[in-house]
């Protein structure tokens, strides 16, 4: 056999050696790419399930990274969601989170687990939001009314009622409990400027008569604004006593007396938590859905 040719021969199989080589080459890196993004993946997944939704979008964007599909960039547009609708709720914006969580919702190939979770989480923020609306908000207004007064003694009483709330402890309600504290703070020591103030210069009897008016007007103005009569404000149902036979009747029992005063013919959305807590209450049914008009009638009385 000519030299020629032998060298022919082991070239072909040289080639062939290495072709070989570079073929199950790429074939280990493309099963490790495949491992490395299938671990991503339920490391993201197992992120969810936890609820720790920045985790989980890191992880997506890692397996995202090694393989560009649609199945891990929605997730991650997913989870971003998640976590850009709860800081929202913390910060009070109510309706930007709403608006995001309805996109995590209606994502198009998205995680049903984190679909699911954004229903809740959905649940939830108007929970917060009603909750804001109808009773912190309003004593945070009438702390700012006694503070104006220069009645700082009953602003303080004010802010107390919303430490008093027995969710204000809650993730999402840390920036209304700072408010609050922080008010009373303030308060406490204008209080006691106010009070040495008196003590080193007497009031006269003018100023006086001007507090007792302010008093008076105060009294006036609440007798004609509520038109849900003395409800939360009195006995077993004052202010921060959100407890019927012994439980505590929670947000979305609440939101089921709201909608069930609204069926009756009455403005719900002038009825604060603790109204709706002190009609069920005093209608002495076991479930909301059993209070009839005449229950609600005979407690406006």
């Amino acid at each position: 056999m000519k030299k020629t040719t032998i060298w022919t021969i082991v070239a072909v199989i040289i080639i062939a050696l290495g072709g070989g080589v570079i073929y199950a080459t790429h074939k280990s890196s493309k099963n490790n790419n495949n491992a490395t993004y299938t671990q991503a993946m339920a490391s993201g997944k197992n992120a969810v399930t936890a609820k720790k939704y920045s985790e989980a979008s890191s992880d997506f964007s890692h397996a995202y990274d090694i393989k560009n599909t649609d199945e891990a960039h929605n997730y991650k547009d997913q989870s971003d969601g998640m976590v850009d609708a709860i800081n929202s709720t913390k910060n009070g914006n109510y309706n930007d989170a709403l608006n995001t969580v309805k996109d995590v919702i209606n994502q198009d190939g998205g995680y049903e687990v984190l679909k699911n979770q954004g229903k809740d989480l959905r649940g939830t923020i108007n929970d917060v939001k009603d909750n804001y609306e109808h009773e912190i908000k309003p004593l945070f207004k009438k702390a700012k009314k006694e503070e104006k007064d220069e009645q700082y003694k009953k602003a303080v009483s004010e802010y107390k009622k919303v430490l008093d709330l027995p969710y204000i402890n809650g993730k999402y309600y840390g920036k209304y409990e700072k408010q609050a504290e922080d008010g009373i703070k303030r308060d406490k020591d204008l209080t006691d400027s106010h009070d040495e103030s008196e003590d080193s210069n007497k009031e006269d009897s003018s100023s006086n008569s001007s507090t007792d008016k302010s008093e008076k007007k105060e009294s006036s103005n609440t007798d004609t604004s509520d038109s849900t009569g003395n409800a939360g404000k009195t006995g077993a149902g004052a202010m921060g006593d959100h407890k019927v036979n012994g439980k505590t009747v929670g947000s979305s029992q609440i939101s089921q007396l709201r909608k069930k005063v609204g069926s009756l013919g009455y403005d719900s959305s002038s009825w604060s938590p603790q109204d709706l807590i002190d009609l069920y209450r005093k209608s002495d049914h076991s479930d909301p859905s059993q209070i009839t008009k005449s229950d609600v009638k005979s407690y406006l009385k």
